[in-house]
């Protein structure tokens, strides 16, 4: 039985849906509608993900919906949806649609219409899911994990390979540190080094951090003299939030 969810600010939530399969996707279903204003917020390069936003209608007092698809091979948009549909291509459209994208259409791939204000466009892929919460001022997205293996804030709204447009220079570092207002979205960071240490305190390791550096080159150069006087020394790079 096809899903079908009506998102809205007087609407109730639902934080966590997929549609992947075949019998969640029957030729013409409504999969999502909303009245609120969408925006394309990522792509992820190395996943072929695409994201749309909508962000709160009150500051403070309601959700953000990330939605998204993946992978995708082919695909028609604009920059913003002011309300948005998105429903399965019917037959008709799935051959229309996959003769105008060259093709596009293989290994179980589906067309998924978006409708807005009578325009219509697709993005074909194999799956299409959104969140809707409270989007901390930290997290770059609904979608944004933090690794067991590796647990670091996460930079960017998707997993994989980005392209980094949201780095900040040093400026805007040091601007972001001297702001009044300090209760902000933290869209985006820097990277800076920080040189740890491992001593052993009666066969115990204690390790610490021994200072934070906003270069490569200046890290090294003071794990140079730190080494000698412990057991262990190495650099850590990590994001700062802007």
């Amino acid at each position: 039985m096809t899903r079908r969810a009506v998102i809205g600010s007087m609407t109730s939530v639902i934080s966590d849906v997929w549609h992947n399969s075949k019998a969640q996707l029957d030729p013409g279903s409504v999969l999502f509608q909303s009245d609120r204003r969408f925006q394309f917020f990522a792509y992820g390069v190395s996943h072929s993900q695409l994201m749309f936003r909508s962000t709160p209608l009150v500051v403070d007092q309601d959700s953000t919906i990330d939605l998204v698809f993946k992978p995708v091979t082919a695909l028609k948009i604009r920059d913003v949806y002011r309300g948005l549909t998105i429903r399965c291509a019917t037959e008709e459209e799935f051959g229309l649609i996959k003769a105008l994208s060259g093709g596009d259409v293989e290994g179980g791939e589906r067309i998924f219409i978006l409708e807005s204000d009578g325009v219509t466009d697709y993005v074909i892929s194999l799956a299409v899911g959104w969140r809707e919460d409270v989007l901390r001022r930290t997290r770059q997205s609904l979608f944004a994990y933090v690794s067991e293996d590796m647990p670091r804030w996460p930079t960017q709204p998707l997993d994989g390979f980005h392209m980094q447009l949201n780095v900040a220079s040093v400026r805007d570092l040091i601007d972001a540190m001297n702001a009044d207002d300090q209760q902000v979205r933290r869209e985006r960071y820097r990277t800076v080094y920080v040189v740890m240490t491992r001593v052993d305190r009666r066969g115990v390791p204690d390790i610490s951090g021994a200072g934070v550096f906003l270069t490569e080159a200046d890290a090294e150069d003071a794990l140079a003299y730190i080494a000698p006087k412990v057991v262990d020394c190495w650099i850590e790079p990590l994001p700062i939030a802007i």
